[in-house]
Formats: structure tokens, sequence, C-alpha cells
């Protein structure tokens, strides 16, 4: 084979579907160490099979493991993960090169306690407290952070715990939880507002950072006056608002206090 710098080998696997990486790793070492390294640098398991064949596998080759950079399992994976819990353990436990692990399935956190990955990102769907608890306090590190909701109560997010997030997307109930005291400075808020209660924003003030980006539903901003919410976010520049319900059910409230609020904002009212 034509030797070729190894920066342009790089450059040309990630180009190439997994079939060619599973043919290259059968050419020589270099080849092999190389197309590994991009075959099991992220891990999508989507249907549940893929989740049996993966986890044996990185259970039994601890080099393959420590490739690992990405791991997510969709919600099609949630029976394996609550199947064999030593098996999953023990693949997570070798994983000690991860750094995003996206879990979009109901669970039991526990099976991450013993792990030394340091991750920067971070998402789960439905959790328990206490295990999702432990889990957040043994990865300082994190500063994208993306939470469903819990199965019973609310964690304990103490002054200890996420030091560092600057991004969370959650559900509205968790926000003032989660914002004091970090520097939160990306908010995408899950769910919708279902009546036409004002609700208390003041929360967002206390990051330790002022909010720049924010996603949320149009009818939590309503009707809390313009000034309030310049007062809350004076540092937006970047405001995504969705639609909470129809305009039939929520017929003569002001749905447009949001867009004056943009303008507030741009100067333009």
């Amino acid at each position: 084979m034509l030797s070729i710098p190894i920066d342009i080998l790089w450059l040309i696997l990630k180009h190439v579907d997994r079939a060619t990486l599973v043919k290259m790793c059968l050419l020589n070492k270099v080849c092999c160490s190389c197309s590994q390294d991009v075959l099991y640098r992220d891990i999508r398991t989507e249907p549940f099979l893929d989740g049996t064949r993966v986890f044996p596998t990185l259970v039994q080759s601890t080099h393959l493991a420590r490739r690992v950079r990405l791991f997510e399992i969709s919600n099609h994976g949630y029976g394996y993960v609550n199947w064999k819990k030593s098996e999953l353990r023990k693949s997570f436990q070798n994983m000690t090169g991860l750094r995003i692990l996206h879990i979009y399935s109901h669970t039991d956190l526990s099976f991450l306690e013993g792990c030394t990955f340091d991750l920067v990102s971070f998402a789960c769907g439905n959790f328990y407290p206490e295990p999702l608890h432990r889990f957040l306090h043994s990865q300082p590190n994190l500063t994208h952070v993306s939470l469903g909701e819990s199965c019973g109560g609310n964690p304990d997010f103490d002054a200890t715990c996420l030091p560092n997030m600057t991004r969370i997307v959650t559900h509205l109930s968790l926000l003032p939880h989660l914002i004091p005291k970090r520097p939160v400075k990306e908010v995408i808020v899950h769910g919708y507002k279902d009546d036409a209660n004002p609700v208390d924003l003041s929360f967002f003030t206390l990051s330790t950072t002022p909010i720049q980006k924010l996603a949320i539903g149009d009818l939590y901003f309503y009707p809390n006056p313009i000034q309030l919410l310049a007062s809350i976010f004076p540092s937006i520049t970047h405001l995504k608002l969705d639609r909470c319900a129809s305009d039939d059910k929520y017929k003569g409230t002001v749905r447009e206090r949001p867009f004056l609020f943009i303008s507030y904002l741009t100067g333009l009212s």
C-alpha cells in the first residue's frame, strides 16, 4: 500500500461509510487503528438489537471502549438499558474517554456509578432523582445538560452540583433549581404553559451570567409587563418563541406581548 500521512488518512476515513471502514481494519495495523477510531468515536444505538451487539463488544474490548467520545441511546433502546445492568455498567466504566452522553429513555441511572469519564454534555429522558443527583455530582465539568421529567420529586441541585453549566434544556419546573448561582447563558424550555396565569420568571436573573439565548413558549411571557421582561433578560441575543396553544383557546389574551418585548429590546417600540 502506498504510504500517506496519517492526517490525510484521517481525512479520508471521515468521509467513507461504515462498511468501508470495516474493510480498512483488515489492511494493516495503521489503517486498523485509525479506522477503529472513526468507527467507535461516535456510537448511536437506535434499534433494540444495536444495544445487544455493541455493549458486549465494549465490555470485552477495552481498547475499543476507550475510543468512544459520544454515546447516544435512543428511546428504541430503553428495553436494553433496563435489562443487563452488570454488562451495561461495565461497558460504560470502560468508556474512560467519553465526553458526550445522551440517554433519551426512561431509565435508572445507577448503572453509571463508578464511571471515570469526564463529560461536557449530558442528556437524559425521564429520571429517578437520587441516581441522577449522584451522577451529576460526579461530573463537575458538564457545560451542556438536558433533563426530562422526574419520576419522583426533584433532585437536590445544591451549589456544588453542575458548577460550570452554561446551557440547560428542561421543563420550567426544574429551572428555579438549576439556574441560580450557575453561569447559565442558554435556556431551552420544554413543554407548554396550559393556562393564562402569570409565571414568575425572576429566577432567570439569578444566573451568574446574563441569559443570552432563550427558547420558550410565548404564553410564559403573558401578562408580565414588557419593562419587567426587559429587566429579566437584558442581554438576550437569540429569542425563540413557541406558540403554546391555538388562538381559539386563548382568545382575548395579549398574544402580541412577546413581540412587543422584542421590539422593546431592539429599540423599535
